[in-house]
């Protein structure tokens, strides 16, 4: 990703996200919510409009204009508008945006060479390749440090076995970068990354997954049989192990993740008050009865409040301050809220809100991916109770 900011300036800052916001905004209300109700209903990736933002520089703006990317001054806050305002239209489309923008593009912009820059990363960037990380796998969530996904050294570079499950990208995926062992003994430490082209022999999409929340956003089980990846292909720097140095792209992500749940609760939210001074019952729209009105203002409450802590951590890390609690608590507090203010409309809409015509339903079932994916939010509790010296 791009390099420590040397100075900030929080007006700066500032007037980069809003002239960000504004562009993202614009295309998302013409582009991607008139859409995002057909995406979910087919469980359709939305292969022209995920090409046609890549092609409008979106992708990039985490990375140096040296790198092919924006070359913004403050890449984490405006990436953080960038998910949170697809997620308005989409928290599907955007999940599988969060993937190729971050970690499935930072590892190759970090540890691979010339070749891999101009082969992956520069069409990546642009939308003309998709990218994915692999690391979960079917008995190993949490627990990265009990992958058996095993990278064995031959001649010439390394073969992979084993498989990885709920890879987003997977199945439409033309590079994946892959946590493997090759050392089980050694635990954390003994984790790589390799970075395994989709038409690779041996490598295999074992099935897509068929999943009640972001339906859009797809999700695979991958299959590696003696895979060989090239010397070229292996992306580490010299250190003991490249997944460790790959840590804090995971961290930063949790900020974009809470993003996702801000825009998806921002959604729910303006769908909620437009209904509640459209729906009349006993003469009268159902927003002038003080109960409407009470949950209306705790679901503006909760989105500020999460509005507030994940551009808070998105700040940290533009300043190259350290985020570990920052970024676990943004994921809670946006995460665990956000879910609150879609069930609040689900309830504010009764009846209605169960049916498809309806978008509540969908805000409602996407509000659980931010619970879950990137980590659970006990799993962040976790993090935060270790922070603080548990």
């Amino acid at each position: 990703m791009s390099e420590k900011t040397k100075t900030f300036d929080v007006n700066e800052m500032r007037a980069e996200a809003d002239e960000f916001r504004r562009h993202v905004a614009r295309w998302v209300d013409e582009r991607l919510a008139p859409q995002a109700a057909r995406l979910d209903e087919e469980g359709d990736f939305g292969h022209e409009l995920f090409r046609e933002l890549g092609g409008l520089g979106y992708y990039g703006a985490m990375y140096p204009e040296s790198a092919g990317g924006s070359g913004l001054a403050y890449p984490y806050t405006c990436f953080t508008v960038l998910c949170e305002e697809l997620a308005r239209g989409s928290v599907s489309f955007a999940a599988s945006v969060c993937m190729q923008g971050s970690t499935a593009t930072h590892t190759i912009f970090k540890w691979g060479g010339a070749a891999l820059h101009e082969h992956y990363l520069g069409p990546a960037l642009r939308g003309e390749k998709i990218g994915a990380f692999a690391i979960t796998e079917p008995n190993s969530g949490s627990d990265a440090a009990s992958l058996r996904t095993r990278a064995t050294a031959c001649d010439g570079g390394h073969r992979l076995n084993g498989s990885k499950i709920f890879t987003t990208n997977g199945t439409v995926a033309d590079f994946i970068t892959v946590v493997a062992t090759t050392d089980p003994s050694k635990g954390l430490k003994g984790l790589d990354l390799f970075l395994v082209p989709a038409d690779s022999p041996g490598f295999s999409v074992g099935r897509k997954l068929d999943k009640f929340s972001v339906r859009a956003s797809d999700t695979a089980e991958l299959v590696f049989d003696d895979v060989f990846v090239p010397h070229d292909h292996h992306l580490n720097d010299g250190q003991a192990s490249g997944f460790l140095n790959a840590y804090k792209s995971l961290t930063v992500d949790r900020i974009f993740t809470a993003a996702l749940a801000l825009g998806n609760g921002r959604a729910a939210y303006d769908a909620s008050l437009a209904y509640a001074k459209e729906r009349s019952q006993f003469g009268q729209p159902i927003g002038k009865f003080q109960a409407v009105q009470f949950k209306l203002v705790d679901m503006l409450a909760r989105l500020e409040q999460a509005r507030l802590y994940t551009y808070h951590a998105a700040e940290l890390a533009d300043r190259g301050e350290p985020i570990t609690t920052e970024a676990a608590l943004s994921k809670i507090v946006a995460g665990d809220g956000c879910n609150e203010v879609c069930q609040m409309a689900m309830s504010l809409f009764g009846g209605y809100g169960l049916m498809n015509e309806y978008p509540v339903q969908r805000f409602l079932r996407d509000a659980y991916f931010p619970l879950v994916g990137g980590g659970t939010s006990d799993i962040m509790r976790l993090l935060v109770a270790r922070q603080l010296g548990f």
